[in-house]
């Protein structure tokens, strides 16, 4: 499937450039190296309810090669707990401004509930 090269978006075969931009689709995207770009803007996607979700959506982004970071609340990562998190506590996951459009349609293709 052909991927857009400055969206990051991946479309049917039949589509050979980017409804977006304009951009001639490629096969493969280059891989992310952070030390190519000087400035990147991290931005947060919906917050989830504990860090479980975001462990879960963490790998599918980086299925995607979509780099990501997780920040979740005190009580889970300074103790590790995973199952729970404190009342009212949230993981967020960050991904480059760039990829934001494209990480919150996976987030809520999986997680439609939250």
């Amino acid at each position: 499937m052909p991927f857009c090269p400055n969206c990051g978006y991946e479309y049917k075969d039949s589509v050979q450039t980017c409804p977006d931009c304009g951009t001639k689709l490629v096969d493969k995207l280059p891989d992310f190296n952070p030390s190519d770009e000087e400035d990147v803007h991290w931005v947060a996607l919906h917050a989830l309810p504990n860090l479980i979700y975001a462990e879960m959506v963490k790998e599918v982004l980086e299925e995607k090669k979509i780099p990501c970071y997780i920040k979740s609340d005190f009580i889970s990562g300074a103790y590790g707990v995973k199952g729970i998190s404190a009342v009212g506590q949230q993981a967020l996951i960050f991904v480059p401004e760039k990829y934001y459009k494209q990480s919150e349609e996976i987030l809520h293709q999986m997680f439609d509930h939250i």
